[in-house]
């Protein structure tokens, strides 16, 4: 019975802050049709950033939300000097962009922090563990995953009750529609890869305690993130859910079980579904 609980745990934190990686990616293209290889490498940031904040005397709670903040305004500013300008052509060129920008991202990374991994002290009541079912689970971890729905709720509640919200998801499907009303598409593209930047901030804030904090730990992450939205239908937000908690779940039992074949089955579930579904699970291209 303990064993089958850490599992359902670490299975439900591990799809978790997939999730909210694959989330903002997915907000990103789905309004923007820009895909955003340099992902990986906010979410970094986003880590980094707590871990300073948290070395100049702000507790955890403080960095996780000044540190989103922070990948969000470095989203901004990437978006109107980088992103913008190939905005109109062919999605290939943002593909090559990113893809650079990602390497820059990086080698910044590791000019300002070093390349030494960081661990990050929590407050001494989230290093504590909880009885529950006959095993003893982290309270930090139980703490994600309070964190992670809470971040999904108050997104879900601004995508379908504020008018930015409704502005968003309208202009995901029909865009010309949007920009006859007169909204400005622009701001609508701006405020996109801000909240997905943002997004990505925030799961690095909560998985650099799960994790060590190093250069390369958004790699990784971009590409679980990327099976998340393929598997779940890229620009599906309820695909994106159902998929990250499926991954999560596959790559926990894997870990536990093979061990070195876990990415391997991944990816072969990833094939599999792909074969039978070529659009994903929940369809392509649009919020639900």
């Amino acid at each position: 019975m303990s064993t089958a609980v850490d599992i359902l745990f670490n299975s439900l934190v591990l799809g978790g802050v997939f999730l909210i990686v694959a989330i903002g990616l997915n907000i990103i293209y789905g309004l923007s049709r820009v895909m955003n290889l340099a992902h990986g490498s906010l979410y970094a940031v986003g880590a980094y950033a707590s871990v300073t904040l948290m070395s100049f005397g702000a507790n955890f709670f403080v960095a996780l939300v000044i540190a989103p903040f922070i990948v969000a305004f470095i989203g901004l500013v990437l978006e109107r000097t980088i992103i913008a300008p190939v905005r109109k052509r062919s999605i290939v060129y943002t593909l090559i962009l990113t893809y650079g920008l990602m390497f820059l991202l990086d080698g910044l990374i590791r000019y300002i922090w070093g390349n030494e991994p960081r661990f990050v002290k929590l407050p001494l009541f989230l290093q504590d563990t909880l009885p529950i079912l006959g095993t003893h689970y982290p309270v930090y971890r139980l703490a994600t995953l309070v964190i992670i729905a809470a971040t999904m709720v108050a997104l879900m509640l601004f995508l379908e009750k504020t008018k930015t919200g409704i502005t968003l998801r309208a202009a995901s499907t029909i865009p010309e529609m949007v920009s006859c009303l007169g909204i400005n598409m622009k701001l609508v593209h701006i405020g996109a890869f801000v909240l997905g930047c943002g997004m990505a901030g925030i799961a690095g804030v909560v998985a650099g305690p799960l994790y060590s904090v190093d250069p390369t730990m958004g790699h990784e992450m971009l590409i679980s993130s990327f099976v998340v939205i393929v598997i779940g239908g890229l620009g599906s937000l309820r695909g994106a859910v159902f998929a990250a908690l499926l991954i999560g779940l596959v790559q926990t039992l894997a870990e536990f079980f093979v061990t070195d074949l876990a990415m391997v089955i991944v990816y072969m579930l990833m094939a599999i579904i792909l074969a039978f579904m070529p659009r994903g699970l929940l369809g392509e291209g649009r919020f639900e």
